[in-house]
């Protein structure tokens, strides 16, 4: 098809203008009907009728009759299609919706109900939050003793599908229609794994995960640098996710430190995702100056920008480490930010993930709700960080280091074992797969138990052997093979954060 948008530019004087469309305008005959019949073998061609409908509007909005224009246009053709085509109305509504962001969503009755409930209380299913990164869903936090974490599915794993059904570039809300479901009823989640080939396939059984805990701590007390006589205690906070409760667990922490005059905090908010703004300020303000700000929405419109200062009254003042990582997003960027730019700590970890949006919710008819972007929200200085992130005062990377399987027997491939028997190579099983969270029980009883078999059967599924849960000896050989080439991660960035403190790193369980 010629380029119409030439022909446009042509001089319009002469007695006859031929259009693009195939028909022509005479100065004489103004009221002459304009062909715009596609031709035959593209006319179901999606793309080009799009093209091609845009390419008319685009030229009508400019010859046509005074108050015509492109949205006038649009508006007409949209809503007729609507009243002919009521069906299309979710299409339409998820487009409008998806043109905004990648943050913005169209939820059908009932899916909105579900995206909040991953920021409140009771949930049920497999015990993970995940997080959006580049298109794809990211095991942002496993809950303790979750059946997620007894299958051994882990923080940054990429979800890969459920059921069959494909969760690579899907949204939030698809991926936990899938996932959740009623309990007691089972899922197969397959993964993706830096540094495994395959996908990993878990089948979990759902359970009611209950009011969730997005905030966990520890005091620890750790030795000097320089002198390992003396030692000083260190808060170490954990923030899973930015939820409704989050705010009130924080201030449990707080005051435990408080009450025990410990001045050096971590808060580890790595592979957060984010969640509501007011709880994030919430945070902040135990930190930031009474008066200073912590962060400011962004609106289009000026009226309502909302600018979130500090009313904070705490006496007490902190030596405060907040470690990042790529997946600390949103809500977790906003802490980060006021309190490295406040100048009240440090941070510590790789470069933020850089969401640097505020979404608003808006409830339909019949259920259905919209979430859109409203704003951006600007760091304490005015910095604007979306795709952008942030970088850590002290940028440190985590490695790896083989496992040490010395203290680990490996089989004698004597025999295979059942449910109900015992035996001492059922005791090096569940040994081993303890070590990867798997089994959870007795790792020295040599019974071949429930717990056991399901265990089995979960490694079996994902080493693609038959999943029966009978360690025969190729389950067996298996099993000490991946032993042996198991990794273990080297947490260099908590080890630097106690560094601060002029203090040796300890483990945090």
């Amino acid at each position: 098809m010629k380029n119409f948008k030439r022909l446009l530019a042509a001089a319009i004087a002469a007695s006859c203008l031929v259009l693009p469309f195939g028909g022509t305008v005479t100065a004489d005959e103004p009221e002459t009907a304009v062909s715009t019949a596609a031709p035959a073998d593209q006319s179901q061609d999606g793309e080009f009728i799009s093209d091609y409908v845009s390419q008319v509007i685009d030229y009508l909005s400019v010859y046509a009759k005074d108050g015509v224009n492109q949205l006038s246009l649009y508006k007409a053709g949209l809503l007729e299609i609507l009243k002919q085509h009521p069906e299309l109305y979710e299409t339409v509504m998820s487009a409008i919706l998806g043109s905004i962001d990648e943050h913005s969503v169209f939820y059908k009755s009932g899916e909105f109900e579900q995206f909040i409930s991953q920021l409140e209380g009771a949930v049920g299913g497999i015990g993970i939050t995940f997080n959006e990164s580049n298109g794809n869903l990211i095991v942002g936090s496993v809950y303790e003793n979750s059946p997620a974490a007894k299958a051994g599915i882990l923080t940054g794993d990429t979800l890969y599908s459920a059921d069959g059904n494909n969760l690579l570039g899907v949204s939030i809300e698809v991926a936990q229609k899938y996932i959740r479901g009623q309990v007691g009823s089972p899922v197969t989640v397959g993964v993706l794994r830096e540094g495994v080939d395959d996908v990993l396939y878990f089948t979990l059984t759902r359970e009611e995960i209950g009011e969730k805990q997005s905030v966990a701590y520890k005091i620890v007390s750790a030795p000097d640098e320089q002198n390992e006589q003396n030692s000083a205690n260190v808060m170490y906070i954990k923030i899973y996710g930015f939820m409704d409760n989050t705010s009130d667990q924080f201030d449990a922490a707080v005051k435990e430190a408080d009450s025990q005059n410990i001045n050096n905090i971590i808060i580890d908010v790595r592979d957060n995702g984010g969640g509501y703004i007011t709880q994030a300020v919430k945070v902040a303000n135990y930190f930031v100056p009474n008066g200073n700000v912590i962060v400011t929405e962004d609106h289009k419109v000026d009226l309502f920008d909302i600018t979130y200062k500090s009313n904070n009254e705490r006496t007490q003042k902190n030596d405060v480490v907040v470690l990042v990582n790529e997946y600390s997003a949103s809500a977790s960027e906003i802490l980060a930010a006021a309190i490295k730019e406040n100048e009240v700590g440090v941070l510590i970890g790789t470069k933020t993930y850089g969401k640097g949006t505020v979404q608003s919710s808006v409830s339909l008819k019949d259920g259905e709700a919209m979430k859109y972007t409203a704003a951006y929200y600007l760091t304490p200085s005015g910095e604007n960080i979306d795709k952008i992130g942030i970088t850590p005062d002290a940028v440190v990377e985590n490695g790896s280091v083989p496992f040490d399987y010395s203290g680990y027997e490996d089989f004698d491939y004597s025999r295979i074992y059942n449910p109900g028997e015992s035996d001492a190579n059922i005791s090096k099983a569940k040994k081993i797969l303890n070590v990867w969270g798997r089994y959870n029980g007795n790792i020295n009883d040599p019974y071949f138990d429930s717990e056991l078999e399901s265990a089995v059967a979960q490694f079996q599924n994902n080493q693609e052997l038959f999943p029966y849960g009978v360690l025969d000896l190729t389950t067996q050989r298996e099993l000490y093979n991946a032993l042996q080439n198991t990794t273990v991660i080297v947490d260099n960035q908590l080890e630097a954060a106690f560094k601060h403190f002029g203090l040796k790193a300890e483990i945090i369980e």
